[in-house]
């Protein structure tokens, strides 16, 4: 009885291309979830993410003030600006502002 050998597994030029392209798009896609994950993190040590809702009346300035009553406004101002992307300091009730 002879058996029949199988020779091994060969790929061709096209499947290395193939798998080529399959091996990159799957790392791609891992490296976004990983910087979407990581954008998305809190950016506090102890995860804890304090967040405002602006009330009808409230400026950006008067939530700095109430922040850091003993600090230099314009700069809790900027630094509420920035972390929240914010184009101008217009609020409007019912904005949810990130905290520093």
């Amino acid at each position: 009885m002879q058996r029949s050998v199988e020779p091994p597994l060969r790929l061709t030029g096209r499947g290395r291309v193939v798998l080529v392209i399959l091996v990159m798009v799957v790392s791609c896609l891992v490296l976004s979830v990983a910087r979407v994950t990581s954008s998305a993190a809190p950016t506090r040590g102890d995860g804890a993410t304090r967040v405002h809702v602006v009330r009808p009346g409230e400026t950006l300035w008067g939530i700095a003030r109430v922040l850091a009553p003993d600090g230099d406004t314009r700069v809790v101002v900027a630094r509420l600006a920035g972390l929240n992307r914010l184009e101008t300091i217009d609020l409007v009730p019912g904005q949810t502002l990130r905290l520093p």
